[in-house]
């Protein structure tokens, strides 16, 4: 019986990596480096620090740091992308219907706490989702489980009776490390890539997912 829905935020419950690989771009070029390679959507669902490490000249991280390019690149992505948060297609939809079944809800995002604010405000979630476990709550980011245990855990749930919404397959791989099931959108990535995670359901959107349509697919 599913009792609970956790979503995966940039990517899933909202349509907004544009603006995180916009924030990249303008950041290198404020400081006058190029990206050694693109951070294309392999890099979904990573920590800003494994990107990093990929993405630039080791010089960037010994003259900023690590801990300034995150920050100074998720300020950006906020300056960018306030006044433009929207859900994903049929998310109210299956919120509502959520509500309606007492099925709990909530976010488990890798981004920082004050990323999810900025959602959490912009789309007026207070009483749609109960709660959030981000990157800060963290010690370990996705393809480990432990946001995903956390968010159960913040439920009062078993990992089991929850379906992870995930957009990366670092993502979908932290969701099934964590025992729950997964349903992965193609909203970032096309679902032919998405499928080599192994994953079963793989859907463009949440329009038409409702609670009962989620109990058949895993029963």
């Amino acid at each position: 019986m599913i009792k609970g829905l956790i979503f995966d935020m940039d990517g899933t419950l909202i349509q907004n990596m544009p603006y995180h690989m916009k924030a990249f771009n303008v950041q290198a070029e404020r400081h006058g480096f190029k990206h050694v390679q693109p951070v294309s959507n392999k890099f979904y669902g990573r920590h800003n620090d494994e990107i990093f490490i990929n993405v630039v000249e080791p010089w960037v991280i010994e003259k900023f740091g690590l801990q300034f390019l995150s920050d100074e690149k998720e300020a950006i992505y906020r300056e960018l992308y306030a006044g433009n948060v929207r859900l994903t297609d049929g998310l109210e939809e299956l919120l509502a219907d959520a509500a309606a079944k007492g099925v709990k809800c909530y976010i488990g995002s890798a981004g920082p706490r004050v990323n999810v604010e900025l959602i959490w405000q912009g789309a007026e979630l207070d009483g749609k989702i109960e709660g959030y476990i981000c990157g800060d709550d963290v010690v370990n980011f996705k393809p480990h489980p432990e946001i995903f245990l956390k968010s159960c855990e913040a439920m009062g749930l078993k990992p089991e009776e929850c379906v992870v919404f995930e957009d990366a397959i670092s993502g979908i791989k932290a969701g099934v490390a964590a025992g729950c099931k997964v349903v992965a959108l193609s909203t970032t990535a096309p679902a032919s890539e998405l499928a080599v995670s192994g994953v079963e359901y793989i859907v463009p959107n949440f329009e038409g997912i409702t609670i009962d349509s989620l109990s058949k697919m895993f029963e």
